[in-house]
């Protein structure tokens, strides 16, 4: 605790320097020993699976090659005819020459040539007849030894001695097909009459062991680590390291056990060919890359640390004389003096500090000032509110008595309009909601449709349908007026013919959609464009709401699922369709309830 005190009676230099110090140099120290650590255990787990990936891929491929070497010695094995041959007593046919000939050819060019067709792979194929010295045989060389038997060979007798299922033989010379015996890979299969189980023959069908090379020819590229195949009598058939091929697996082992070193060994073992798959990496080699950066980190953790210090030492200097000047600073703000200027020397963080300091000493000023303006305005609002509420009260007294008068003289029509005329002064002014029933807004409408007909002498006609189970809800005041407007105002001017104009409200999917049509002269798709974006009306008409407005405040509202669809063709009419949600009108709150609002803008 004392030690604690201590060190808050510093002064802020020598608090800042021995916090940046400890803040950088003890982390630094710690997260590089632990991520060296972290890092080594990392990549060793994934180099390992990553070479158990890569065997067992060698596996899988492998297993591949040698079931189509299996696939390709079944073949001959259910040609009845190749049964036939190697069953034939030749002592007993009349021409024995010609008819061994006729064989021969059929085995070599029918049997031979299709599975080495099948399977380009194969290197050369052999029959050795058990009643017959005869041997069939196909190859891509001519060579042929007849002095080579390979009864002896134990190749040979594994194969008699499994007739029931094909034999794999690991890498052996070829001594009957070539001059210079050649390693080959070789799948054997004694060929058995199915009628009395007799022995006919045994096939032999040669792979090259350069076939394995290519199969895994990517493994070549890899130098730090060798990876090899072990045949079933311990013979390496296949290593990415050259000259290993034909090495025992026993000699290798006891070299690397000799050597005294650290190895990672990866082995698996094929189900299918029994051979056996080696990945052995030497751990000097596998973590010669990152033992460098090792001794790089070290380095720079050494060099990090003296810089770390003689940063300390002048950042906790270049800090403290801003902070301290800037409380000063502060301190006269308190007191009220809003006309302060921060110094701006750096460009760091204090320097920052004290530029947003600055803006927000001028931008509570320039609060100040609108704040003291916005009164002004509001109190002139007030007033000017004030005004508008007399002005319509005299209107109200004047209209009434015009009306009067007009009922003296039974004047019927200019007390319709008055009337007409009384109600949307009405809904226009003492109704300063922003919701109204869809009743008060369809009534207002028939009320200003009245009023054209009569200002336009009757040249058009209206209907207004309305489904009663929607006059409930309610809608955004003046929202079908602007369209009724531009249908009276653009569609039906010009045109001395007698005009009809359509308005239906109804309920569509739970919602409600306000239809107005008209057989007027129709929009032009450029006029339409404009209108769509109009904000406020250019017209001298009853209000200045411009048809963009009424589509933008829908979306604004409801989401963009509503909003106002116009469909117009050149000379046929237009028809508007305005779509809002079902809003429910709550008196006890005298508003529209927000939770309706929000369920239909989700909606939207």
């Amino acid at each position: 605790m004392l030690r604690w005190k201590r060190f808050q009676d510093r002064s802020i230099r020598q608090k800042l320097f021995l916090t940046y110090s400890m803040l950088m140099i003890v982390p630094l120290v710690v997260i590089s020993i632990y991520f060296y650590t972290y890092a080594m255990s990392i990549f060793e787990s994934r180099i390992v699976k990553s070479f158990q990936e890569t065997n067992q891929q060698m596996v899988s491929t492998a297993d591949s090659f040698v079931g189509n070497m299996i696939k390709s010695s079944e073949q001959p094995f259910y040609d009845q005819t190749l049964m036939e041959i190697l069953s034939k007593d030749y002592s007993t046919v009349p021409y024995e020459t010609f008819e061994k000939s006729m064989d021969y050819r059929y085995i070599s060019d029918t049997v031979f040539k299709n599975l080495m067709t099948f399977n380009p792979s194969i290197d050369s194929i052999l029959i050795y007849p058990l009643n017959s010295p005869l041997i069939y045989r196909r190859g891509y060389e001519t060579t042929f030894n007849y002095k080579y038997s390979p009864v002896n060979e134990l190749w040979y007798q594994k194969i008699l001695n499994n007739a029931e299922k094909p034999v794999l033989i690991g890498m052996h010379e070829e001594k009957q097909m070539y001059a210079k015996p050649r390693s080959v890979l070789s799948v054997g299969r004694v060929l058995v009459d199915v009628n009395s189980y007799q022995k006919l023959g045994v096939l032999l069908v040669n792979f090259r062991v350069e076939q394995l090379e290519k199969l895994f020819s990517g493994l070549m590229d890899k130098q730090d680590v060798n990876q090899f195949i072990v045949d079933e009598a311990g013979t390496v058939v296949f290593s990415a390291t050259p000259g290993m091929i034909g090495a025992d697996l026993q000699q290798l082992m006891t070299e690397i056990e000799q050597g005294n070193r650290n190895y990672y060994v990866v082995h698996h073992v094929s189900r299918v060919s029994g051979w056996e798959f080696y990945s052995i990496i030497h751990r000097d080699k596998l973590f010669a890359e990152i033992n460098q950066i090792r001794d790089f980190a070290v380095l720079l953790v050494a060099l990090l640390v003296v810089i770390g210090f003689v940063t300390a030492f002048f950042v906790s200097g270049s800090i403290s004389n801003p902070i301290r000047r800037l409380d000063r600073l502060m301190r006269k703000v308190e007191k009220g003096d809003f006309n302060v200027v921060s110094r701006q020397d750096t460009l760091d963080e204090v320097g920052h500090l004290s530029r947003s300091f600055n803006r927000m000493t001028a931008e509570i000023k320039e609060l100040i000032k609108q704040t003291k303006l916005e009164e002004k305005k509001k109190r002139s609002a007030e007033m000017n509110a004030l005004q508008n509420q007399i002005n319509p009260h005299f209107i109200y007294n004047t209209l009434s008595v015009i009306k009067w008068m007009a009922q003296a003289q039974m004047a019927d029509n200019i007390t319709d309009a008055i009337d007409d005329m009384i109600h949307i002064l009405s809904f226009s002014t003492r109704n300063t909601q922003e919701y109204v029933s869809i009743e008060e807004e369809m009534t207002f409408i028939h009320s200003y449709l009245e009023l054209l007909q009569l200002r336009y002498y009757n040249v058009f006609d209206f209907e207004v349908d309305i489904e009663p189970n929607v006059m409930q809800y309610r809608t955004l005041k003046f929202l079908v007026q602007p369209f009724v407007e531009n249908a009276v105002f653009h569609a039906f001017a010009g045109d001395d013919r007698q005009h009809i104009l359509n308005i239906r409200v109804e309920n569509v999917s739970g919602d409600i959609q306000f239809t107005i049509s008209d057989n007027g002269r129709g929009i032009e798709q450029e006029r339409l464009n404009e209108l769509l974006q109009q904000e406020i009306s250019n017209e001298q008409t009853m209000n200045s709401i411009g048809i963009g407005n009424v589509s933008r405040r829908l979306k604004l509202h409801f989401g963009q699922k509503y909003g106002v669809f116009i469909d117009s063709q050149k000379g046929e009419g237009t028809t508007v369709r305005i779509l809002i949600p079902m809003i429910v009108y709550h008196s006890e709150h005298n508003q529209v309830r927000k939770e309706d609002l929000y369920e239909n803008h989700d909606r939207g």
